[in-house]
């Protein structure tokens, strides 16, 4: 992964989790996002800094 934008499926589809669960660790300020009109983005480097944080 480079600095790509994934969609909050993707991210679900990456996580192995909901969508639902995606936009609540997003509302939660756990994992960092953009709002792009209605949806939210997310830049691969949430994802990877949300992983290194997590799983040390």
């Amino acid at each position: 992964m480079h600095d790509e934008i994934l969609t909050v499926k993707e991210v679900a589809d990456l996580l192995k989790t909901t969508r639902q669960q995606v936009r609540k660790m997003i509302v939660n300020e756990e994992l960092p996002a953009v709002k792009v009109g209605r949806e939210w983005r997310i830049p691969s480097a949430s994802i990877r800094m949300f992983i290194e944080e997590n799983l040390g």
